[in-house]
């Protein structure tokens, strides 16, 4: 309050004038300098420290003709300014607010004016300097949020890294196969997951995964996931054993995982396409938890769903899931996409979007990046949800 400091400026050159003024503050009980022009209360403000300032605006001066600099400063040092006006034209008034006083006295006024305004200026610095606390805790605390933020942003860039590291750096071409993929993270880390490899020059093993949510939790269950699956990979050593086990893969790779993710008890859950060709036989044999859409098949024949069904992993201890196998033909592309895709699609309805796909995969033929430019993979930006694409072209035209 006003009242806890008790010293007041007075700025004026008109010596009679001010001291009626001087008087009557300090028979009010304050203590009060006077000083005779604007630049000696810049200097003499420090030293003194005054809570409120009477300043005179002679007869023939504009308020207008006041240093901006000198009411901000006041402003800034949050003391109560009046301006003290003789004769003012309505502009005065106005300008005297607009610069920052909280009254104004118009000659002629008495001691219990004055008085007045002292009270009201005492109510406005109060709610001034609450404010002024307020302002500075909401910046020290905006100032913590932008700390924690940009912690929490240079932890995920860690994390990105991480998990683009763990991702297929560049395209596995195996003979007249290949196999690419593109993602599209929501955020800075992905909830979606792709992989691949050749096990034992025969086999061509790959997977795309949909963790349920996105961020970082989702982007921490895709690098388990990444892990699991190269450990299960790393048990083939080229044996002729191993190309017998493998003629059967992936059978158990998604019962393996479902447990895996169970005992983390991580509370996430998984969609999940996983396929193995043999290159000797050209047949895919493929296993899908809860995928949508299903892969597209582009032959000769036309475009087509792979048929399948299987529940998402994580949900359910005792599931189990059904291989599937095909004989795929010399020259086909199969297109995988997650269902963060289906957003982008054309089509209000399931039925439409993926009545989109298909007809897209059969403009671009057994390409890779006309399935990527006839699907907009390129035009996708502040998806709701992560974007995927893995596609495995035999006889292509990609190179």
């Amino acid at each position: 309050m006003l009242e806890a400091n008790r010293r007041v400026l007075v700025i004026s050159d008109d010596h009679e004038r001010s001291a009626e003024w001087c008087k009557t503050l300090e028979a009010d009980g304050w203590q009060v300098m006077r000083v005779g022009t604007r630049s000696e209360a810049i200097v003499s403000m420090p030293e003194f420290k005054p809570d409120l300032l009477f300043l005179e605006v002679v007869p023939g001066q504009h308020v207008s003709e006041i240093e901006e600099d000198f009411a901000q400063g006041c402003r800034d040092a949050g003391v109560a300014a009046i301006p003290i006006l003789t004769d003012p034209t309505p502009e005065d008034v106005a300008d005297s607010f607009r610069r920052g006083a909280i009254d104004a006295l118009i000659e002629p006024f008495d001691a219990q004016d004055m008085l007045d305004a002292v009270r009201r200026a005492g109510e406005f610095n109060d709610l001034y300097r609450e404010n002024i606390g307020y302002r500075r805790q909401l910046e020290r605390t905006n100032r913590d949020l932008q700390d924690s933020l940009n912690t929490l942003r240079m932890d995920q860039l860690a994390g990105r890294e991480v998990q683009q590291n763990i991702l297929p750096g560049r395209p596995l071409v195996f003979r007249d196969y290949r196999i690419t993929h593109r993602i599209v993270p929501s955020l800075y880390l992905s909830g979606d997951f792709v992989g691949y490899n050749v096990l034992i020059d025969r086999f061509l093993i790959f997977w795309v995964a949909d963790v349920s949510g996105h961020g970082a939790s989702s982007a921490f269950v895709t690098v388990m996931l990444s892990f699991m699956i190269r450990q299960v990979s790393r048990r083939y050593t080229g044996t002729e054993n191993d190309a017998e086990s493998l003629k059967t893969a992936p059978q158990g790779l998604l019962e393996l995982v479902n447990r895996q993710i169970l005992s983390m008890k991580v509370d996430k859950h998984l969609t999940i396409f996983v396929g193995a060709i043999d290159t000797q036989t050209n047949s895919l044999r493929y296993a899908t938890g809860a995928q949508l859409p299903m892969p597209v098949l582009l032959t000769d024949a036309g475009a087509e769903f792979l048929v399948g069904k299987g529940k998402p992993i994580g949900l359910f201890e005792d599931a189990s899931w059904v291989i599937e196998e095909i004989a795929l033909p010399d020259k086909f592309a199969l297109t995988i996409i997650s269902d963060g895709f289906l957003d982008c699609l054309s089509g209000t309805t399931i039925a439409q979007k993926e009545a989109s796909l298909l007809n897209a995969c059969r403009r671009a033929g057994v390409s890779h990046e006309r399935v990527c430019t006839e699907l907009g993979i390129d035009k996708v930006h502040d998806a709701p949800d992560d974007v995927s694409l893995l596609t495995v072209v035999k006889g292509g035209d990609d190179g």
